[in-house]
């Protein structure tokens, strides 16, 4: 099923609705396809992405702090 070619399945109004180019990103292989248990020496990039956004977020929001 793919929510860009129909329509959303009876109960499911409470699901968030995230847009087919929201989701690209994630079937990039880059960014998308490293392991979980990868050594964090490997997953730096990630670690800062993660962080830039809280921080981002922190600040739009006015939160003190965001856990993703």
């Amino acid at each position: 099923f793919s929510l860009t070619h129909g329509m959303i399945p009876l109960g499911s109004c409470t699901m968030k609705l995230n847009a087919a180019a929201e989701m690209i990103p994630i079937t990039w292989p880059e960014f998308g396809s490293i392991h979980p248990f990868a050594p964090a020496e490997q997953a730096a990039g990630y670690a800062a992405l993660a962080k830039d956004l809280k921080e981002k977020l922190c600040e739009i929001t006015g939160y003190d702090a965001f856990s993703l």
